[in-house]
């Protein structure tokens, strides 16, 4: 499946953008990026993964956190990682709360993977999973 290739291409990238393999990267989204979002490093057969298709945070369960037309996937609403104009979108930290970016197709959205000072290769895998969505 396309889409999940570049959902672990992306994870290898966070992982290796954190500097360490073994710290879990999770995504945190809301109004005051205060909601989980689920976990992008960790396995796919873990409860809170994002690549767990079953998980309530799994990025290809269209019923889940991740839905095209919830809060954080759609190409509108402002907390969105999928909305090129979003001003708010969920943000990359580990378990410590150290950031690691925002996970934002908006290229003037600071701290943006897809910002001027972002990751290009997970910009283009991000944009994907938001077409794909």
């Amino acid at each position: 499946m396309r889409t999940t290739a570049l959902l672990i291409a992306f994870a290898t990238l966070i992982a290796s953008t954190a500097g360490s393999q073994s710290r879990e990267i999770i995504i945190m989204g809301g109004g005051s990026q205060d909601r989980f979002l689920g976990c992008l490093t960790c396995g796919e057969f873990t409860q809170d993964s994002v690549w767990n298709q079953y998980s309530r945070h799994g990025w290809e369960n269209k019923f889940g956190t991740w839905n095209r037309f919830g809060e954080h996937a759609n190409p509108y609403g402002p907390n969105s990682a999928c909305n090129q104009f979003g001003t708010n979108a969920p943000v990359l930290v580990d378990r410590q709360g150290e950031f690691y970016g925002r996970l934002s197709v908006n290229e003037y959205a600071e701290g943006s993977v897809c910002g001027v000072n972002g990751a290009p290769q997970i910009c283009r895998a991000l944009k994907v999973m938001c077409a794909d969505s």
